[in-house]
């Protein structure tokens, strides 16, 4: 409600309160008639009555139309008042009459409308009127009414200066809010602001930072084995860079998400132990000058987490950085797992390292805070990593605590609930079984370092390698997702690869699936007389393996033609560069009219587009090849480095297939992307053939 209304609400429930107590005091004239407490000419109460309601009446509607300014209003009604007071006095007896208190009401009713000196005028302008009409009516004595008025008003001082007093802060109380509202609203401008500025930010940064780190990438790639290990050295310590660069970036804009109540918490269940040993080996292969230790400790029969995975997995991530940077190079890192009572997940992470002072437990999961913050700080850092910790944990309803002293190292424990509670689920949670995606590669590996090798070379070229542990596993996920080819290891817990093969031989589902032998064993002959296509002994090369999963995916379908419109030379460069290496047809544009041109001429079967161009914007132009009937059933992938919103996702809500974030991994997911729309291409000419 704004100031104008509120005072309009005030003047309207006083002409209400009028009316009734105008009411009020005929009524009571009519009992003091009955009682013979006075006498009472009934003509002229009953005029007065009428008159004063049907100046009420007046003056709300009038108050309600805003026909006249209520500084002009104001003071009728006042008048009108008085003037029904002293016609009260002359019908019911005039200097005998008891009548003349009611000037008090007058009086009252101006102090909480009118305020402190008005209230003391219509005192004077009472005492006037009642003198007056006395001296009309040739009553006396005067002196006798001017005290009674003294009494009156003398007696009612307090009353009526504290009815003022009781406006005056009611009317500060008013201004206050009036101020706060305006302040709040210019918090929001503000805050929409940063939010516009970020949104800009991430954009600009990412840009360059997507082409360092894809230009590093390629050449790290290309050139090994080719120019000096010291060289590759330097292009990774580039790459690394960029990606440190990038991490950062995320991290400020995640706090933002969260700060301004848009963070989305993706919910699913998981078994935590797999998912603490996969951080723990990211975390040993990122460590430049040191293998770091870690002890892993999870409880039996833990049952699985319902929780945001990736923000699971940042919030161990963080915290082992932590621990291996503050710990020494000798000492291993504890992560322990157990359940916690009411329902919930403890996990703790322990170091041996320098510790912390109990007096900085607090100030260490503030954003921006470190507990040495000077400039000849001995470790690194933005000091943003543990308030992210807290933030997560806290979105999904749990809670971070630490335990730690100088030189006793540090255990920092989160617990979450094993149900999700989180305050927004943006999605149900994944089912176990895979998805069918056509660009997977199904790879049945028992050992967690040999699947991580063969995964990087399959990822590197543009594959999603998906992995199954044991037989049974492998059996039921390759008839649920028919992945693109599947990699088989012969030694498997429970029933052994040979059996995997024979099944997926003669099961109708699976027998098409191109499947390729890595083990130990080396029995090429029995393996291929079983229906492998090919065969590998560990350890395995990689070039090769790579050259005999395209050939055997390649039969199925040949490469799309793919239009990149982006108005970054740089990402044409990076993206373009690679999609060309690995067979595509790729054309360029390098603004929005040009793209929405090249489709209508070319007919590609995949679009890339970015959203943020000069001119014609990204959201144009997919609006305007889903107008066009030539274009409408084409595939785009947004490649972007714009943060997308809900809004954003809401206007391109069936214009476009799927979104890629420019940076980090942008261009083997933007590749699988493309392999998935190709192979439904082929799909569906297949069927337009039969």
């Amino acid at each position: 409600m704004n100031d104008r209304e509120s005072v309009l609400r005030f003047d309207l429930a006083m002409q209400k309160s009028h009316l009734l107590v105008y009411t009020v005091a005929f009524i009571t004239s009519l009992i003091g008639r009955a009682l013979g407490v006075f006498t009472l000419n009934l003509t002229v109460a009953l005029a007065g009555w009428v008159g004063a309601c049907a100046c009420a009446t007046a003056m709300y509607l009038l108050f309600r139309r805003g026909l006249v300014d209520r500084r002009w209003l104001t003071p009728i009604w006042i008048v009108v008042d008085i003037a029904f007071v002293t016609v009260g006095v002359a019908a019911t007896g005039g200097i005998s009459s008891p009548w003349f208190i009611w000037y008090l009401a007058a009086a009252s009713g101006t102090a909480f409308a009118a305020g402190k000196r008005a209230a003391y005028l219509v005192g004077a302008l009472n005492t006037v009127a009642y003198l007056s009409l006395l001296a009309f009516l040739g009553e006396g004595p005067l002196l006798l009414a001017l005290t009674r008025m003294l009494f009156l008003f003398g007696a009612s001082f307090f009353f009526i200066n504290g009815i003022a007093n009781l406006q005056r802060k009611r009317l500060e109380v008013r201004k206050l809010a009036a101020d706060l509202a305006a302040a709040n609203e210019g918090i929001q401008q503000a805050d929409r602001m940063k939010s516009q500025f970020l949104a800009n930010m991430s954009h600009e940064l990412r840009t360059p930072m997507n082409s360092i780190i894809g230009f590093s990438e390629i050449l790290i790639e290309r050139l090994e084995g080719k120019i000096d290990p010291k060289q590759i050295t330097f292009l990774q310590h580039i790459h690394g860079s960029g990606q440190h660069l990038l991490n950062i970036i995320n991290d400020i804009l995640d706090l933002s998400k969260i700060e301004a109540g848009k963070m989305e918490i993706y919910a699913e269940s998981f078994e935590v132990r797999p998912v603490i040993e996969s951080v723990c080996s990211v975390m040993r292969g990122m460590t430049r000058d040191r293998v770091p230790q870690f002890l892993v400790d999870v409880s039996p029969n833990l049952p699985p987490l319902e929780a945001d995975l990736a923000k699971f997995k940042q919030v161990l991530f963080n915290l082992l950085s932590n621990a291996v940077k503050f710990s020494p190079a000798d000492r291993p890192v504890s992560i322990t797992a157990m359940n916690a009572p009411a329902g919930k997940l403890s996990i703790s992470v322990s170091d041996q390292g320098i510790g912390i002072d109990p007096q900085h437990h607090e100030v260490i999961f503030e954003e921006f805070r470190q507990v040495d913050a000077s400039v000849r700080r001995t470790f690194g850092g933005t000091g943003l990593g543990l308030a992210l910790v807290k933030r997560f944990i806290e979105l999904q309803g749990g809670s971070v605590r630490v335990e730690s002293a100088p030189g006793r190292g540090s255990t920092f424990t989160f617990t979450l609930p094993l149900q999700s509670q989180a305050a927004v689920v943006s999605r149900e949670a994944l089912p176990a079984a895979l998805p069918e995606r056509a660009e997977s590669v199904l790879v049945i590996e028992d050992d967690a370092h040999a699947y991580d090798l063969i995964a990087s070379a399959l990822n590197s070229a543009g594959y999603l390698a998906v992995r199954a542990r044991h037989g049974e596993e492998a059996i039921q996920m390759a008839r649920q997702s028919r992945p693109l080819a599947v990699t088989l290891d012969l030694v498997l817990p429970g029933i052994d690869g040979w059996e995997v093969l024979k099944r997926l031989r003669t099961d109708d589902a699976t027998r098409d699936v191109p499947v390729v032998i890595i083990s130990i064993v080396d029995n090429r002959d029995l393996g291929l007389a079983l229906g492998a296509d090919d065969y590998f002994v560990k350890p395995v090369d990689r070039t090769r393996l790579l050259e005999r999963v395209g050939e055997l995916t390649s039969a199925r379908g040949s490469k799309p033609r793919v239009l990149m419109i982006d108005d970054d030379a740089a990402v044409h460069a990076v993206i373009g560069d690679e999609l060309t290496r690995l067979g595509y047809t790729v054309e360029s544009a390098f603004s929005g009219d040009d793209g929405v041109e090249a489709a209508n001429g070319s007919s590609p079967d995949v679009i890339i587009l970015d959203l943020m161009m000069p001119g014609m914007s990204g959201f144009d132009v997919a609006g305007a090849l889903k107008d066009n009937p030539a274009t409408a059933n084409i595939p785009i992938l947004v490649l972007t480095s714009k943060d997308i919103s809900d809004d954003d996702r809401r206007l391109l809500h069936s214009k476009v297939s799927t979104f890629v974030h420019k940076g980090t991994s942008a261009r083997d997911q933007l590749i699988r992307e493309i392999r998935r729309f190709g192979v439904r291409r082929q799909g569906r000419r297949l069927e337009s053939g039969a």
